[in-house]
């Protein structure tokens, strides 16, 4: 099945060929994890791209079913201002459900779809360095982070050895206490670190949009005066932001794009048309 993946990107994207050797990272969580349809096609492009010798870092989230796998032992999720509140119960389920049953679906996915996948956690070999996070207000967001530093020396090691490397993000102080972080703020920090070619934000909507138009393109300017004007609102806000920071960090360009597209990381990655939102430096 991957070859036969592979060989329709090949045809469908002539500019594929033009990434070989050249990292790219993609994040995908939030509702577009929750299509099983959806996850399988992402997981099959993941390992095509693979096999085109394309090195691949997915990097997931899993806010979701944290929030089901909570309330189904009789705890409530709480969140301010849209920031979870991960309380020493949350972060164990947190853990689990993040580098246990999501990490591992992903990575077996991923494998039987062609391409041997490597689960890491962010705690593994201090892959991400992580600091507590508070609300806006200086609210207590218990072991709610953010990232403070990345180590890839183990996603190195993972690429070279012809893996897939599948990230939690779960990070950890120095002091090694377990802390949650936004899966966006993850992969942009990894996608620069690595100073990947691209960093591929996978959602549930087509792309940042003006006037129910999709804005193919944004630079960093034109992004600012849409926050400011109202434009861009809600969930689009913090993704916008991940995309600068992963290009302020080393890498040469975000897309964010819609995950249940046939293909559509290899039409991010090579600029097709109606391919999301591309913004670059």
């Amino acid at each position: 099945m991957t070859t036969q993946t592979a060989t329709t990107i090949s045809a469908s994207y002539p500019k594929i060929r033009d990434l070989c050797g050249k990292t790219v990272v993609i994040k995908y969580g939030g509702a577009a994890m929750e299509d099983e349809d959806t996850r399988h096609l992402v997981c099959q492009e993941v390992a095509a791209l693979n096999e085109l010798s394309i090195p691949v870092v997915v990097v997931h989230g899993g806010g979701k079913e944290i929030s089901r796998m909570m309330e189904r032992v009789g705890l409530v999720p709480q969140f301010i201002e849209g920031l979870r509140v991960t309380d020493p119960e949350a972060m164990k389920i947190t853990e689990m459900v993040l580098s246990g049953s999501i990490n591992s679906d992903l990575v077996s996915r991923i494998t039987r779809s062609g391409a041997p996948a490597l689960g890491l956690s962010g705690r593994d070999a201090r892959l991400i360095e992580a600091k507590k996070l508070k609300g806006r207000n200086g609210e207590d967001l218990g072991q709610t982070g953010e990232v403070a530093s990345t180590n890839t020396a183990p996603i190195l090691t993972a690429l070279r050895g012809g893996f897939v490397p599948v990230v939690s993000p779960v990070g950890e102080t120095v002091e090694g206490e377990p802390l949650n972080l936004n899966a966006d703020y993850a992969a942009a920090a990894i996608a620069g670190a690595l100073n990947a070619e691209s960093c591929v934000f996978l959602t549930d909507v087509a792309g940042v949009k003006k006037n129910g138009e999709v804005q193919p393109s944004l630079s960093q300017s034109e992004i600012e005066q849409l926050i400011n004007e109202g434009v861009i609102t809600g969930g689009m806000i913090p993704k916008v932001q991940c995309a600068l920071r992963a290009l302020e960090a080393g890498c040469a360009r975000a897309v964010i794009c819609d995950a249940s597209r046939p293909l559509i990381i290899s039409s991010a990655l090579t600029g097709s048309e109606a391919s999301g939102t591309t913004i670059s430096r």
